[in-house]
Order: structure tokens, then sequence, then C-alpha cells
């Protein structure tokens, strides 16, 4: 994945977004790698229709057996669609959507439930024989790299955003490796980020070294969470996360490439 043209991102936050740019950033709202400030982009509450199976009332009343029960189920469908079959990206990530708007297992349940959050994943592995590795990592990647780091990283307001990401089935990938980085994921970053006088930001893959690679899910995610260099001034400030849109409404944004790597 690269950016195949500077990206102009704007700073306005996913819920307030009202222009039509090319790729659209909480600017500012996600804390960086190595910085404690972040910027309030919400003033007013906004409604949105619930489209989860069970709302949010519903699974914080379930007890635990009640919650394995109706997770086990969920699961059930996973299980039979993947077993022993060849199925594509498009057709396993549409059951991954499936499971996130479930509603049982939260983005916030890292924190605010850890113990549904791991048992999730043992209730998954248990499984690891029958349907192989890819919906595991589908799964990991959308809420441990993705989502684990919005919740680690943003601010209340950002995090807020989480149940939206939810409630809309979208999925989420986490861009970090690089081309020419090879076993050094994350000290090498050639991905830019450059701070304008507009309060935005450019994210550009200046060299085909900064390609993104390896991003698993990347092929059918929404949104991913990109590790870039903050440029102010043309002076760097180190690894910065920033979270994205790849695609809106099942559209891949301006000024964003895929290609497959190969085998």
């Amino acid at each position: 994945m690269f950016f195949k043209k500077s990206a102009f991102i704007t700073s306005r936050s996913l819920l307030r977004n009202v222009n039509k740019l090319s790729i659209n950033l909480n600017l500012k709202s996600i804390k960086s790698f190595n910085t404690s400030t972040s910027t309030k982009c919400f003033s007013t509450a906004i409604a949105i229709e619930t489209k989860l199976k069970f709302s949010i009332e519903e699974v914080n009343e379930m007890s635990a057996v009640e919650w394995q029960t109706n997770f086990e189920k969920e699961l059930d469908s996973v299980v039979e669609l993947h077993t022993n079959k060849q199925i594509s990206h498009e057709e396993s990530s549409k059951s991954m959507k499936t499971l996130i708007q479930s509603g049982l297992l939260r983005h916030t349940d890292l924190t605010s439930r850890p113990e549904r959050f791991f048992l999730a994943h043992r209730l998954l592995a248990a499984h690891a024989t029958k349907i192989g590795p890819g919906f595991w990592i589908r799964f990991t990647v959308h809420y441990n790299l993705c989502m684990g780091t919005i919740l680690g990283l943003g601010s209340d307001e950002q995090i807020s955003l989480l149940d939206t990401i939810q409630n809309e089935g979208e999925l989420g990938c986490f861009s970090l490796t690089e081309k020419f980085a090879g076993v050094n994921s994350g000290l090498i970053v050639n991905t830019i980020a450059n701070y304008n006088t507009n309060k935005t930001f450019t994210l550009s893959t200046p060299i085909e070294g900064a390609k993104k690679n390896w991003i698993s899910q990347g092929f059918v995610a929404d949104k991913t969470v990109v590790v870039a260099d903050l440029r102010i001034k043309d002076k760097s400030y180190g690894p910065h996360a920033f979270m994205i849109n790849l695609r809106e409404h099942g559209v891949v944004t301006n000024g964003v490439s895929f290609a497959d790597m190969g085998t």
C-alpha cells in the first residue's frame, strides 16, 4: 500500500467531516507516540442509528456465561464459512464485519472488560485448526493493532469514535511496515507527514522504500493507523500515529493506491 500522490488530510474529526478531501484524518486528536498533546475536535453529540445486533446496554447486562454463549454462536458462522474452503478476501472480511456488528466484543473491552477481550481470543483460537491463520490475523489486526492503538494513544473524543466504527462494521489495519525497512519496522520510517501552515498534514511515500507493505487486511480495510515521520518546518520529530480513511462508503480515497506484493 502506498500513497500514489501527496494526500491532503483534513484536521476535522471523522464525525464532523463535511469536506470532500482526499483522505480524512483526526489531526492531532490522536496522541502521537512521543507527545501528550491533543486537540479537542468535538463540540456536539450526534445521534447514530444503531446497526448492532446486540446494543451496548444489552451486552453490558449479560452475565459472563450469557456473553460467552452468544459469542460462540457468532463464531459458528465464521467457522462454517472458513472451514476447509477457499474463500476470497471479500467473503472473509464480510464475516469479520458481521462479527464486529454483533456488538458483543467492543473495541474498548481491552481496557474496560479485559476478561471478555482475552476470552474472545481464546474462543477463536480454539478453532485455529479448522479455519487456519487467516481469520485470526484479520481479527487481531483489527482489534489489537488498529483499534488498540487508537484506544491506547487517543483522546477521550478520539476513543468515542470507536463505537461509530463498530456500528458501521468498518475494518481496520495497521500501516507500519515499509518496503525497505526489513526487520527494522518502526525504526526505519520513510513515510512523511508534513505539517502545513493551514493546520493540516500531507502524508506521502516519497520513495519506493517508503511504501507500506505486509499490511494484513489492507485490501479490504476502511481505516488504518499510519506510522509516519512528522515533519514541521523540515525538522523531523520522529514516528507519529495518524488515523486515516482508506475507503469512504466502500470507495478508495483519492491519493491512496494498493498493489499485490506477489508471492
